[in-house]
């Protein structure tokens, strides 16, 4: 199954989660593509996985230009899409009450919900990117267990639909 990765960053977060989601669909011999969602311009044959930073409760603008710009080609589209909020939800350095708490409060971002109403949105989940000097970056340190998770389900899938 082709499958097109989009992202759009701010600090970089968005960029590493996507290009370890990228890596796990590549080794699953998927024909995975990686762009930045500013580059995307067209999704025709492609499987779709958009991701983005999370400014004030929103995704960057180049996400939501890409998702505005293309929304007519992403009718019926397989989308996984992902969030990179700056308050860290999933693994995170906050205790579990401060996380489910925020967990529940957090609404989905407009552009996702957007997303929904053309395209066939199997999941939105938000990941964490790690506490540095004040601002939220992803590290790898050696396996993002729900990054890797969440990936292992697009691949189940995708093969699944590869099977129809």
């Amino acid at each position: 199954m082709k499958i097109l990765d989009g992202h759009a960053s701010a600090t970089g977060s968005a960029r590493a989660i996507t290009e370890r989601i990228t890596a796990g669909l590549d080794s699953a011999g998927h024909d995975v593509g990686l762009q930045s969602c500013a580059d995307i311009a067209e999704v025709n044959d492609y499987e779709v996985v958009p991701g983005s930073a999370i400014h004030n409760r929103q995704w960057l603008p180049a996400a939501a230009d890409m998702i505005d710009r293309l929304r007519s080609h992403l009718e019926a589209k397989v989308v996984w899409a992902f969030s990179v909020p700056s308050a860290c939800i999933r693994s995170t350095i906050l205790s579990p009450r401060v996380a489910n708490d925020l967990r529940r409060v957090i609404r989905e971002p407009r552009v996702v919900q957007r997303l929904r109403a053309p395209a066939d949105v199997r999941d939105h989940r938000l990941f964490a990117g790690a506490i540095a000097y004040g601002a939220c970056h992803y590290r790898d340190t050696g396996g993002r267990p729900d990054t890797d998770r969440w990936t292992g389900a697009v691949r189940a899938e995708a093969r699944r639909g590869e099977r129809r």
